[in-house]
């Protein structure tokens, strides 16, 4: 790796730990900063296949087990619909989220898959614990992002897609944020 390769490496770094201690933290509002205008994140659904199933492993891909045709995300929310589900955790009508989890996310295996003028597309794992007085639950995932970087201005996430590896989900619901 170049230096400059290293660099923007460590920049994506500690972009990613940041959103994530601001989202720990819960401090929403500063969260719905780091989004950009344009932000779409999903979280795809996700099927068992069986392995009698694949024609060709050597094509195989994870995406085959998401979001079959007949089938919708379990999130699809634009910038408008996140700063609905923020306001709607700061208000008083949020019950799932009555009191807040309390929640812990470590992010790691951070890749930058590609760099496209200002879009960086990024892969990483995210480890989530989510702790409430009836539940403990723990969430693994992939996540695919694509963040702008806007040089002097930061990054801003642009999409994020958030790859459950479970197809149970381990709680209630999913109020919380990836």
């Amino acid at each position: 790796m170049t230096e400059a390769e290293v660099l923007r490496q460590a920049r994506i770094e500690q972009w990613l730990y940041r959103e994530a201690r601001l989202l720990d933290e819960r401090r929403w509002d500063l969260w719905l900063d780091l989004m950009d205008e344009q932000i779409r994140y999903v979280v795809p659904d996700r099927t068992w296949r069986l392995q009698s199933d694949v024609r060709d492993f050597a094509t195989w891909s994870v995406d085959a087990e998401l979001s079959p045709p007949w089938g919708a995300p379990l999130i699809d929310e634009d910038l408008a619909a996140l700063r609905q589900r923020v306001a709607r955790f700061q208000s008083r009508m949020g019950w799932s989220e009555m009191p807040a989890s309390m929640t812990r996310r470590i992010v790691s295996n951070v890749m930058i898959d590609a760099v496209q003028g200002s879009l960086l597309s990024v892969v990483s794992n995210l480890f989530l614990s989510k702790v409430r007085p009836d539940e403990v639950a723990l969430f693994t995932a992939q996540r695919r992002d694509q963040l702008i970087d806007l040089d002097g201005d930061g990054l801003r996430l642009r999409s994020r897609t958030v790859v459950l590896d479970a197809v149970v989900l381990p709680s209630e619901n999913l109020s919380l944020l990836f």
